[in-house]
């Protein structure tokens, strides 16, 4: 299974995967992480820690759609860091190419929701359903991260999309600057979604 991390800039899409990949690796998953951005910011993290306990493969390339599944062993989940889709539309369009789930990260403020729209996201996901076996884009939802909690702001910012006709995840990644220094620490598993709808 092929999980991409996607935003269309910086949205603390690092420090999901970071934590994505350990929670899945605490609950007994195989699982790799695979950086297919030219920052290799998770392998400083990555190397910082000596080493996370799954490996880290760097796939920063056009051709991610080719060369990565045959590397992903059955029952494995590749957890994957893509570069900003501003910048690097090529190789989040492959990378999209073959992903079970694309999660879309976005802080939630106007400016971040909005660039989501203004991109367009929707037609960069889209795009890819005719090069893909089944024809169809792949499952995609939103996660809200570097958020303040506990505010009105963040189902505000949830809604939105949601009435736009995105999955959101009720789980958000909470603002914290020690976040990314905390990407090789235990942490604590959420509920999965309750379903499973691609986006309309």
């Amino acid at each position: 299974m092929i999980v991409a991390h996607i935003s269309p800039r910086t949205a603390g899409k690092t420090t999901s995967v970071g934590w994505h990949a350990h929670a899945l690796h605490e609950r007994g998953f195989p699982v790799c992480a695979i950086e297919a951005d030219y920052s290799l910011q998770l392998s400083e993290w990555d190397a910082c820690v000596g080493g996370f306990p799954f490996p880290v493969q760097q796939q920063a390339s056009p051709l991610f759609h080719k060369n990565v599944p045959p590397t992903v062993a059955p029952g494995e989940v590749a957890v994957v860091d893509c570069g900003h889709a501003e910048d690097h539309r090529r190789i989040v369009q492959s990378v999209l190419r073959v992903a079970d789930l694309a999660i879309l990260n976005s802080a939630p403020t106007i400016a971040d929701i909005d660039r989501i729209e203004r991109l367009p996201m929707r037609a960069l996901i889209d795009e890819v359903d005719v090069l893909r076996p089944d024809g169809t884009p792949p499952t995609t939802w939103i996660l809200l991260n570097r958020a303040q909690t506990g505010t009105k702001a963040i189902n505000d910012h949830r809604n939105y999309p949601r009435d736009k006709g995105w999955n959101v995840f009720t789980t958000v990644i909470p603002n914290s600057r020690r976040m990314p220094s905390r990407s090789s620490a235990p942490s604590r598993p959420a509920d999965p979604p309750t379903t499973n709808s691609s986006p309309k």
